[in-house]
């Protein structure tokens, strides 16, 4: 097995994991969880978690000179992106917040064209397009939550121009030094940086229920532990678009997990767009590892 199809297969992990993770975080919201609260306590145990790995492992979490971008990511990635995701999902629907994420393929894709001058064949078009038209069928939907609000929408697309900042900023962070490492570092600093923003929230604090606390258990150890180490060594041997357009199985696992965990049903448009989001993704790997190309030669 090739790195690039190792790495193509941790993203698809990552992200049905991160797609669920909608459904996680509007359970634990909706039972009263606070936004940056429930960010908060998702860090404080991921680093609980990943601290004593890394030190056996890695010896140690210091990045030394990397520390200044290890934060920057750690800001865009952790602190104010979950900002901002939390904050949309308190008001928009779990799938509606899922689909905005569809956006960051293209934001990245413009980025590299406006600013590095960078050129892309048709077919890398091609399945961006079709992976924003799949998302877009993916949300279509008549679910009893209805559409997303615009507020909402939003600061769902706030959260979108984060997470692209994070996958731009973080490939030299990783050719310098372990995903474990920088993960862990994350992980405390992620914690650290959320604190203020869940002590302002102390107010709005109440008791809320078991499975409130087993879905911020689920974020941490799988959805932020786990996902965010094979996210960090997949993007190692993944190019930029490739890993953005996974981004796109968010909203396949957020309606398929909404059906099986909430009861919402599933359109046969919303199915139709999980599967041009999948060929998207074989289109742009076949396309980028010079299958396709070598067929137009």
């Amino acid at each position: 097995m090739s790195t690039k199809t190792r790495g193509m297969l941790m993203l698809v992990f990552v992200n049905v994991m991160w797609g669920l993770s909608f459904i996680f975080s509007k359970t634990a919201l909706s039972e009263g969880m606070p936004a940056m609260t429930l960010a908060f306590w998702r860090y404080v145990l991921t680093a609980v978690m990943m601290v004593p790995l890394c030190l056996k492992t890695e010896g140690g979490i210091r990045l030394g000179k990397w520390a200044p971008r290890a934060l920057l990511t750690t800001l865009l990635g952790i602190t104010v992106y979950f900002y901002f995701e939390y904050s949309g999902l308190l008001r928009t629907t779990a799938s509606a917040a899922s689909l905005i994420l569809a956006l960051v393929p293209m934001l990245t894709l413009l980025f590299r064209v406006v600013f590095c001058r960078e050129r892309i064949s048709r077919v890398r078009w091609f399945a961006v397009v079709l992976s924003l038209v799949g998302a877009y069928f993916v949300i279509m939907t008549d679910g009893s939550e209805g559409a997303g609000t615009l507020a909402g929408n939003l600061l769902m697309v706030c959260a979108c121009l984060c997470w692209t900042g994070y996958i731009l900023t973080t490939p030299p962070l990783m050719e310098a030094c372990s995903s474990m490492r920088v993960s862990t570092w994350q992980a405390v600093a992620g914690a650290v940086t959320l604190c203020p923003f869940a002590l302002a929230e102390k107010s709005d604090w109440v008791s809320v229920s078991p499975m409130a606390w087993l879905c911020i258990f689920l974020l941490a150890a799988v959805c932020s532990a786990l996902c965010y180490v094979l996210y960090n060594d997949a993007i190692r041997f993944v190019d930029t678009l490739s890993v953005s357009l996974t981004i796109n199985l968010n909203p396949v696992a957020a309606c398929i997990g909404g059906a099986l965990l909430l009861g919402e049903t599933m359109t046969s448009l919303q199915l139709a767009g999980g599967i041009a989001i999948i060929l998207s993704m074989v289109v742009d790997t076949l396309e980028t590892s010079g299958v396709l190309s070598k067929k137009r030669g």
